[in-house]
């Protein structure tokens, strides 16, 4: 049981949400948990010295609360100025009951320019 708890802490530390609250795109949890993808993502996948120093004109570009799937997501973008590239438009989704086993939030993220292997498509088009 403690390790099921401990678990659920060390997953769920970037928040809990429920379907239908879901952080802000400007919330300091979502924004740290960014930041911390992205760079764990620079360091062990693209490796080109590329992090992100800050973000400018965060906004909401759409909610998604109905429709096909039962999952709740808030859709933003942020200006991202970058330590060793061009600034570019950062796309990322905020999605309930994404966490582990279905608690909490999850965000998944694109930076503009820099996703090689095109996940989110084309110029992050998912996301968009």
């Amino acid at each position: 049981m403690r390790l099921a708890a401990a678990l659920l802490a060390l997953c769920c530390s970037a928040g809990t949400a429920a379907a239908g609250e879901l952080p802000a795109c400007d919330s300091a949890s979502v924004l740290s948990a960014l930041s911390s993808r992205q760079a764990w993502a620079e360091a062990h996948t693209w490796k080109d010295g590329v992090t992100i120093a800050a973000l400018e004109r965060i906004g909401e570009q759409r909610l998604v609360t109905e429709g096909f799937s039962a999952i709740d997501r808030r859709y933003c973008a942020a200006r991202a100025e970058l330590t060793a590239a061009a600034p570019t438009m950062l796309y990322y989704v905020v999605s309930a009951g994404e966490g582990f086993a279905g608690y909490g939030w999850n965000v998944e993220f694109c930076l503009s320019g820099h996703d090689p292997y095109r996940v989110y498509g084309a110029d992050c088009k998912i996301l968009k």
